[in-house]
């Protein structure tokens, strides 16, 4: 029945399969008094699939893209039916599954499970879709051999119009040239350039924008071949992992030397419901060809140290208007005013304390509250070796803290009595890796920290730094981007009216402080009172 076109047809495998199941005459009949007599007509096996995949998320790595999302996929790529079609890894399967309904489309996958459900539900649909069960690249990152190219097993160049790659994410090589290279970044090296007319791949915002200078050059050199379109996915493409950030690239065989951005993530909604999330992210995908466009040149990529996160160029209506009263205003660089530090304390001890042990304390961002930077609680302790190294990353006072991770955008100032209480029994405070340090250079515009660190703490400032962040699942800011955020310089007056606004919130805060206090103390006599016992008893 099954008559696979050649060794490399996945129905191979499924023959293969099915030939092993070894049931008794018994057991058999058991097996066919649970199946159908018929099937209906109308069968819908793409719900079929999505009814698999579904239940697989729950389990184990799967197909990760349900099926509807999947042909949504495929169509925003918006391929001429008479053109041919290579899908590459178990991540492609539905977007292979909702293309093959108009053409013939490859699926190139060697995931046993995959292989046989999408092999056998091509079969049993007549869809017109072709598993080949040879993996474009031999090995994959998790694998425990070499890593090694081999032509007979990659789609031949020139063999397809259009490939589409769903690679394993956020894995790195182990061995080789390539070694500690995301897997995403190689597989575009090796595959990209066997495509007729163009290649498309999804990868996480991380390989956009980290600022490693192996995943910049690997930008730049995207940059430079030409042809590049860079598409933001909305949130949701892998269903219940919606934490996952990722964008759509595609490279077609143009010379064209600027890059095309298009804004897919910006949704009016989404839904904590799964199946309503899947509905919104569809619609969005579907609405691609109407979403937010620019094309930017060589120089402002190369400015931008080749971020290609769409969103670093394409303003929303906020931002626009935000630049727009900068543009009316004198500015200043913030790179250009002060240092803006990021250091990076040594490992600290996770056995056993030792008397020689450099103890600090740790400033986190919950330690931010109202633009202060708070006594911190968290103790660390690090080797007595690192004692020169754990110095070079402490605060001082007046430095501004900037959380750039995680909550990003929350601003403070470390004042005196933050140092202070902090060295009362510890001899270091030591600042998170989630935090950038602002310390500002001298012949500064701005004359005391705390106003710098107030506009940076303005509700707008904030919305523009929290603009500039991204990342695969917790989104972070670049320390580029913020060495390049433009500042408003305010004139004399300004500065004055601000730094008294300040002083005045300031006080204001103290004075609730003390209210709080002396509430808390009037309460408690209250009650000591009432009851006719000493505070000690009733601790007791």
């Amino acid at each position: 029945m099954l008559k696979p076109t050649d060794e490399a047809d996945a129905l191979v495998r499924v023959r293969e399969w099915l030939e092993d199941i070894d049931l008794s005459e018994a057991q058999m009949r058991v097996v066919h008094s649970l199946l159908p007599t018929h099937l209906p007509a109308g069968l819908d096996w793409t719900a079929e699939l999505d009814a698999l995949v579904d239940d697989a998320r729950y389990r184990e790595q799967f197909i990760p893209i349900g099926p509807r999302v999947g042909a949504a996929i495929g169509a925003a790529a918006d391929i001429p039916e008479s053109d041919t079609i290579a899908c590459l890894y178990a991540g492609s399967a539905t977007i292979a599954w909702g293309l093959a309904q108009h053409r013939p489309v490859t699926l190139h996958v060697t995931d046993p499970q995959t292989e046989m459900i999408m092999a056998l539900l091509a079969y049993a649909d007549g869809r017109a879709l072709h598993v080949d069960r040879r993996n474009p690249i031999e090995t994959v990152p998790y694998g425990e051999d070499a890593f090694t190219f081999r032509e007979e097993y990659a789609p031949r160049a020139g063999a397809y119009d259009h490939l589409i790659s769903v690679p394993p994410l956020g894995l790195r090589m182990r061995h080789g040239d390539a070694a500690g290279m995301l897997f995403e970044a190689w597989q575009v090296e090796q595959l990209a350039h066997r495509a007729r007319k163009s290649f498309f791949t999804i990868i996480t915002d991380g390989l956009l924008f980290r600022e490693t200078r192996n995943e910049a050059a690997f930008r730049e050199q995207l940059c430079q071949k030409g042809g590049l379109t860079v598409t933001s996915l909305p949130p949701g493409i892998f269903g219940r992992a919606s934490g996952v950030q990722v964008d759509l690239l595609k490279m077609d065989r143009t010379d064209r030397p600027d890059v095309t951005f298009v804004n897919g993530r910006s949704m009016e909604r989404v839904s904590r419901s799964g199946r309503e999330q899947e509905d919104l992210v569809v619609r969005q995908l579907e609405s691609l060809d109407t979403a937010p466009t620019r094309t930017v040149g060589s120089e402002e990529l190369a400015a931008a140290n080749y971020v290609l996160l769409p969103n670093r160029y394409i303003l929303s209506d906020e931002m626009a208007r935000m630049d727009a009263a900068l543009s009316a205003r004198d500015t200043v660089r913030l790179g250009d005013i002060a240092k803006v530090l990021r250091p990076r304390a040594p490992q600290p001890v996770r056995g056993e304390p030792s008397e020689d042990d450099v103890i600090g304390l740790e400033i986190a961002v919950s330690d931010i509250v109202d633009g202060k930077v708070g006594p911190p609680s968290k103790e660390v302790r690090f080797p007595a070796k690192e004692r020169m190294s754990v110095g070079k990353v402490c605060v001082r006072p007046d430095d501004i803290l900037v959380s750039v991770k995680g909550n990003v955008g929350a601003v403070g100032v470390v004042g005196m009595g933050t140092i202070l209480d902090g060295l009362w029994e510890t001899p270091q405070i030591v600042v998170s890796q989630s935090l950038a340090i602002v310390r500002l250079e001298r012949g500064s515009p701005f004359r005391r920290p705390r106003v710098l660190a107030g506009i940076l703490a303005s509700p707008q400032m904030r919305a523009k730094i929290q603009a500039l962040a991204a990342g695969t699942t917790v989104p972070s800011v670049p320390i580029s981007a913020l060495l390049d955020l433009t500042i408003p310089v305010p004139n004399a007056e300004e500065l004055d009216k601000i730094d008294e606004v300040l002083e005045e919130l300031d006080d204001q805060a103290q004075r609730i402080e003390k209210l709080i206090a002396d509430r808390r103390t009037l309460q408690d006599a209250l009650w000591h009172t009432f009851w006719n016992m000493p505070p000690e008893q009733e601790d007791a």
